[in-house]
C-alpha cells in the first residue's frame, strides 16, 4: 500500500499524479484513460467526482471536440493535493522504490527538495558514501519511470559524497533547502548485513579449560 491509499483511491491517485504534473494543461477523459491505463468508464466516473468537488475545472467547451478537464489549482486544497502527491504516489515513492532496487548499494541519503519553478521537474540529492552510482545508468533508471508512467516529471539529480554532505553549513544553500519544509527524506534501505558466522564447537580440553577457568574466577 502507499502512504495515501487510505485518503486517496487509486484511479483518483493516477488522475492526480497526471493533472498535477503539468497544471496548465487540459486532458480528455480518453487521453486520460489511456496514459493512466484505466477504463474509459472508471474514469469519468471518477472526473465526476473530482469535478463535483471542485478539484478539477471543465476547459472551454470546443464544438466537434471532446470535453477536457483541468486541475483546479485555485483549489482550497490545491497546495496540500501538491505536497501529498510528492510525498506518496507522484514522487516519493516510486523514486524511493527505484533506489532501493538498483542502487542501495552505492547511495546512502536521498532526498526530494521538491519541484523547479520554472521547469517543473523534481530536484533530487543523492549522497554516496564510497563509490558514486553511475551516472548512465542513473539516467536510465530514470527514464524508466517515466516510459512507465510510475513518475510523470522529470527528474535533476544531484550527486554528492557523504564527506560533502556531512561538512554542510547552516549558511549553504544546499544546506537550507535541506532544512526546508519541502524536503522529503527518500533514503533507500542499506544492504543487509552479513551474519557472523558460527563459531566452530570447541573440543574436549577447550571445555574443560573454560570451565577450569571459570572455577578460579
Amino acid at each position: 500500500m502507499g502512504a495515501a491509499d487510505f485518503l486517496l483511491s487509486p484511479a483518483v491517485q493516477q488522475l492526480l499524479q497526471r493533472t498535477l504534473a503539468d497544471p496548465g494543461k487540459q486532458f480528455a477523459a480518453a487521453d486520460l484513460a489511456k496514459a493512466c491505463k484505466l477504463e474509459l468508464p472508471q474514469v469519468q466516473e471518477t472526473l465526476a467526482h473530482l469535478l463535483d468537488n471542485g478539484v478539477l475545472l471543465r476547459g472551454e467547451a470546443r464544438e466537434g471536440q471532446p470535453e477536457t478537464v483541468g486541475i483546479n489549482q485555485g483549489f482550497v486544497f490545491y497546495p496540500e493535493l501538491r505536497r501529498i502527491a510528492l510525498k506518496s504516489f507522484a514522487g516519493a515513492e516510486p523514486l524511493r522504490a527505484m533506489l532501493q532496487s538498483k542502487f542501495r548499494a552505492s547511495v546512502q541519503r536521498a532526498f526530494l527538495l521538491g519541484e523547479d519553478a520554472e521547469t517543473g521537474a523534481l530536484n533530487l540529492l543523492l549522497v554516496y558514501a564510497e563509490l558514486a552510482p553511475e551516472r548512465e545508468a542513473l539516467d536510465q533508471a530514470l527514464r524508466k519511470l517515466l516510459k512507465s508512467g510510475a513518475l510523470r516529471q522529470h527528474v535533476q539529480a544531484d550527486v554528492v559524497s557523504a564527506r560533502r554532505f556531512e561538512a554542510l553549513k547552516r549558511g549553504d544553500a544546499l544546506h537550507a533547502r535541506l532544512a526546508a519544509d519541502g524536503c522529503i527524506d527518500i533514503s533507500p534501505t542499506g544492504p543487509k548485513k552479513s551474519k557472523a558466522a558460527p563459531a566452530p564447537p570447541l573440543g574436549f580440553l577447550q571445555r574443560a579449560r573454560q570451565r577450569l577457568g571459570g572455577l578460579r574466577n
